[in-house]
């Protein structure tokens, strides 16, 4: 791969050619030297990481991988310094405003003339979120994308077709609500009346979580405390949990802040409170404690919900995160579903178990810390 003087040098037909298969490409690369120095990045990559060509030429891979991820990616590309090529592998890179972008490295070592290795050059995949989930069992990957893509299209066609299905929806709930309040009706029409509305109202709030996940896109992560959006959930919710009088325990230790994308973790914190306080409808004491701090050997910020309610059964515990399974009347069972995909994308990972309390607990584990 030439440096900027030996483009220069070349012909205008070879530096049309170059720009055409290097700068102008659709596809995000750069070039490293044997040291990790950023010699050459083209449009696409600069576009893709929001970073100008000033900004990286001449620095060193560093100012694109987070500290910790550094030992890794060094490590893959002495893998394809002994190898030629290492393929797809699964990394985040730093934009410039700080973010994070998961991507798929394919890494190809550039040689000279001895076949020494003098290089690399680096082709940068966006990963969707269906295949970066699924990517979690490589093994699996097919299945998984395949099912994912199912829902996805699921969404999808009920995004496009919202106003379609809200409308009838709409009518029916309003037709049950008349027809229930009218006086002299026969028991069982009232019966009726009052099951096609809870039905109604459960097809609903499907339609609607349906249409939240199709719009839901690629997290935008960005350095942000557990901590603090754990308090923006709890302002949400903090009428709900007052009318069902839970009280809620707060137990923040000193953690680092983590890469996530604020607007999708409050709505994930939110979700696992309201199923907690769901689960102590009827309790003397109902307590939502939430928790979080750091774990030394895992290396892991966690933040935790936990609830004194009745618990869950070892044969839910196998289910909880199967789409559309639930246990309760007026649910989606996709809640905990969609948390798992959206902590995948962050690179973490979501622990359902007993509490200590004797009620339930789930945990959000996040690796990539600031």
């Amino acid at each position: 791969m030439p440096n900027k003087k030996e483009i220069a040098s070349l012909s205008p037909i070879q530096r049309s050619l170059f720009n055409a298969v290097f700068f102008n490409s659709q596809d995000p690369m750069l070039v490293l030297d044997r040291k990790l120095t950023v010699l050459l990045v083209n449009n696409s990559a600069l576009k893709l990481l929001g970073w100008t060509s000033q900004d990286l030429v001449g620095k060193t891979a560093s100012a694109l991988v987070l500290q910790k991820d550094m030992d890794e990616f060094s490590e893959m590309t002495e893998l394809a310094a002994r190898n030629g090529v290492v393929r797809n592998s699964r990394f985040y890179m730093l934009t410039a405003d700080k973010s994070i972008v998961r991507l798929f490295l394919t890494t190809q070592t550039l040689q000279d003339e001895a076949g020494a290795p003098t290089g690399f050059c680096l082709y940068l995949s966006p990963v969707s979120p269906d295949e970066w989930a699924a990517l979690k069992d490589p093994h699996v990957f097919k299945n998984a994308a395949r099912k994912l893509g199912r829902l996805t299209s699921i969404g999808q066609l009920t995004s496009m077709f919202a106003h379609d299905i809200k409308n009838p929806l709409h009518v029916i709930l309003s037709t049950s609500e008349l027809l229930r309040a009218q006086e002299g009706q026969p028991e069982n029409v009232r019966t009726g009346a009052e099951l096609i509305e809870r039905n109604a109202r459960r097809a609903s709030k499907i339609v609607k979580t349906l249409l939240d996940f199709s719009r839901s896109g690629m997290c935008r992560l960005e350095p942000y405390a557990v901590e603090e959006a754990a308090e923006y959930a709890l302002e949400l919710i903090d009428s709900s949990l007052k009318a069902a009088k839970v009280r809620v325990e707060k137990d923040f230790g000193k953690t680092p802040k983590v890469f996530l994308d604020p607007h999708y973790m409050h709505s994930v914190i939110y979700n696992l409170v309201n199923n907690a306080a769901q689960a102590l409808e009827g309790a003397a004491e109902g307590c939502v404690k939430i928790s979080s701090g750091w774990l030394e050997t895992e290396k892991e910020v966690f933040l935790t919900v936990s609830d004194n309610g009745p618990g869950l059964e070892p044969a839910m515990l196998e289910n909880l995160f199967q789409p559309f399974f639930t246990t309760k009347d007026n649910g989606t069972g996709l809640g905990l579903y969609l948390a798992r995909q959206i902590m995948d994308e962050h690179g973490g990972r979501i622990i359902v178990a007993s509490s200590p309390d004797g009620g339930a607990m789930v945990s959000l584990r996040f690796k990539k810390t600031v």
